[in-house]
């Protein structure tokens, strides 16, 4: 069992190196980490503020007044200075750091979904663009094989054997093609500088990925949404619990100064003060309870996340299922229709048949073929997507 894992992860390693870099690199410009990075920092920051509040929670007051006493001849100058500090010696604000810490995870499922919808965007790109480079191959053969079969047609037609019309017809078609090059080679240099501007100076990868490596339960298990959605509710939870504890007390403590000139006084006060402070709020317990009912309101849309990621699995498994299926019947039909295309042509350049015969036959071999890179980069970029996802390297 052990050597079977350390299989699958040397041929994922293998399969998929050149586009797991090649998205790496589409993160680091995109700076995705980066961002995590900073959230991390302001995260820990806050959580310091916290604790350092619990303790910390200093105020100055001061104020100056000038009272006239009806039977003092001058009137005399009064100056107040407090200076208190709010003590959680009950531990109240204790929830503040549990919500800190279950916002960076809910950043992180956030991340998580950025860089799955962004590895499979990038798939897609990439499969269009190999996909294509395959096709332009393809249709370059064909001309050149056409090409060299319309200068043979031009010697017969010298010779009277065929007719001009005929000549004309099979140029028509070779001008077609030809367009169909220049349109295709066009296309590859618009993906290629799409491609190179989210990885600079990379080199454009091809999916080499040809069979699953996973299992079902592996994709299941990554699922940055689901995730998302249940630290959102065991944020609402800790918030409740928050406002729930509101009941509790702080402590205050500090010392006050007074500057008295009212000469009739036993001159300036100094005191030392202690206290508590009891919120009596009682729809805190209200907007408790409703924070509470909304989380579990959260957690009834897991099952809505489960199902959807079920049916994506299903979608992109029977897909790939059914291209390597479609692939089978045509790799073992194309040597027919091949030899087909080959005695045709000779048939054709010996006018046994006539331009419509040889040209059917020819675009048959050329849709099979052209069958076969859709259905192949299709099968590709489903067991790229799935082995992927299911690896869980797309999130590192």
């Amino acid at each position: 069992m052990t050597k079977k894992i350390i299989l699958i992860l040397i041929l994922s390693m293998t399969l998929d190196a050149n586009i797991i870099d090649f998205y790496k690199k589409t993160v680091t410009t995109l700076q995705y980490n980066q961002k995590y990075e900073l959230n991390t920092k302001a995260n820990k920051l806050n959580k310091s503020g916290v604790v350092y509040s619990k303790y910390a929670n200093f105020s100055l007051n001061a104020d100056y007044s000038k009272t006239k006493a009806k039977r003092l001849t001058n009137a005399f100058d009064t100056t107040n200075v407090t200076f208190n500090d709010t003590l959680d010696l009950f531990d109240k604000s204790s929830y503040k750091i549990d919500a800190l810490t279950l916002d960076l995870k809910s950043k992180k499922s956030v991340l998580n979904i950025q860089k799955e919808q962004l590895f499979i965007s990038l798939v897609n790109m990439i499969a269009l663009y190999n996909k294509t480079l395959e096709q332009l191959s393809l249709y370059k053969a064909l001309f050149n094989e056409q090409e060299d079969i319309y200068g043979k047609l031009q010697k017969l037609q010298q010779k009277g054997a065929i007719t001009s019309m005929d000549l004309l017809r099979f140029k028509n078609q070779l001008t077609s093609l030809e367009m169909t090059i220049i349109n295709q080679e066009n296309e590859i240099l618009k993906m290629k500088k799409q491609l190179n501007l989210y990885a600079p100076n990379q080199q454009i990868p091809p999916l080499k990925s040809s069979k699953l490596l996973y299992s079902k339960e592996d994709f299941l298990s990554r699922n940055p949404q689901l995730s998302l959605n249940n630290t959102d509710a065991q944020k609402l939870l800790v918030q409740a619990k928050g406002l729930e504890r509101s009941y509790l007390p702080d402590v205050t403590a500090g010392a006050a100064y007074q500057q008295l000139g009212d000469p009739t006084s036993y001159g300036n006060n100094y005191s030392f003060i202690v206290g508590l402070q009891i919120p009596l709020n009682a729809g805190n317990f209200k907007e408790a309870q409703a924070l509470k009912v909304k989380a579990l309101s959260l957690k009834s849309q897991n099952i809505q996340y489960k199902i959807r990621r079920k049916n994506e699995y299903t979608t992109r498994y029977q897909d790939y299922i059914n291209a390597v299926q479609q692939l089978k019947v045509l790799y073992k039909n194309l040597d027919d229709y091949e030899k087909s295309e080959k005695t045709i042509k000779t048939a054709y350049l010996r006018q046994y048949v006539d331009f419509n015969t040889y040209m059917q036959t020819l675009l048959q071999t050329l849709h099979v073929k052209e069958q076969i890179l859709e259905i192949k980069s299709k099968k590709e970029l489903e067991a790229t997507v799935l082995n992927n996802i299911a690896s869980g390297i797309i999130y590192e």
